[in-house]
């Protein structure tokens, strides 16, 4: 296993969340999330197939927009 120059705080900041997550923070259904989870200004990370944000920059985006 590789070792990385990350501390714990840091490491801590990069929690990665899906939709099922995003869902349950939003108070709506998974497809409404993922459809959200697509918006051009989303800070969408892709791992394949699977949708993916860093919970952090989650939190800034929602706090700057309505929805």
């Amino acid at each position: 296993m590789a070792k990385t120059n990350l501390s714990s705080e840091e490491m801590s900041d990069m929690q990665f969340i899906g939709s099922k997550e995003i869902a349950a923070l939003m108070g709506c259904s998974v497809p409404v999330a993922r459809q959200i989870m697509r918006r051009k200004d989303f800070p969408l990370i892709k791992c394949g197939k699977n949708l993916k944000v860093m919970k952090s920059e989650f939190i800034k985006w929602a706090s700057t927009r309505r929805i």
